[in-house]
């Protein structure tokens, strides 16, 4: 299909594009994206014997710190559209890990963490802070610690925008 695409001469590049090849990692976006595949990475290995991803457990923590918990609200407090948050709960579902119920009004559902949810999660932690640390291990505890702050106050910074101009 592909086999008769030419590969575009990287010689001819126009000098607008030019100008901006080497600017890439001046991008927030970007470099946070890069970022967070790294650490998700790592978080996913730490965290692969107790059958929850990096997501699944931020997910569950939030499920476990505010239950019962409306979907809305956890995709709100994690950033995360309300479609990714709900796939990720009915995912959690799935596996027994939360259950959810009709709350006071009927068109809003409201999720807990079940027994298993909340063993699962108790196994998880220990993994998590060994991520934790090895990560504090790479980067010096004041810079491990610099970040974690900077990466909340973007996105507390920045997630009311960008529901807001929905």
């Amino acid at each position: 299909m592909f086999g008769n695409m030419k590969a575009a001469n990287p010689k001819v590049v126009s000098p607008r594009v030019r100008a901006w090849r080497g600017r890439g990692l001046d991008c927030l976006c970007g470099n946070v994206r890069m970022a967070s595949r790294a650490l998700t990475s790592i978080y996913d290995r730490f965290l692969a014997p107790t059958g929850l991803t990096s997501n699944q457990l931020a997910v569950l923590w939030c499920v476990v710190a505010r239950e019962p918990v409306a979907p809305g609200e956890i995709a709100s407090v994690l950033a995360m559209d309300k479609t990714t948050a709900s796939r990720s709960l009915a995912a959690l579902a799935r596996s027994g890990l939360v259950a959810s119920r009709p709350g006071t009004d009927a068109r809003v559902k409201l999720v807990s963490s079940t027994a298993k949810g909340r063993r699962a999660f108790a196994a998880a932690l220990p993994k998590w802070k060994s991520a934790q640390a090895w990560v504090e291990d790479r980067m010096g505890r004041t810079s491990f610690a610099r970040t974690v702050d900077q990466a909340l106050r973007i996105a507390q910074a920045v997630a009311p925008h960008e529901a807001r101009s929905r």
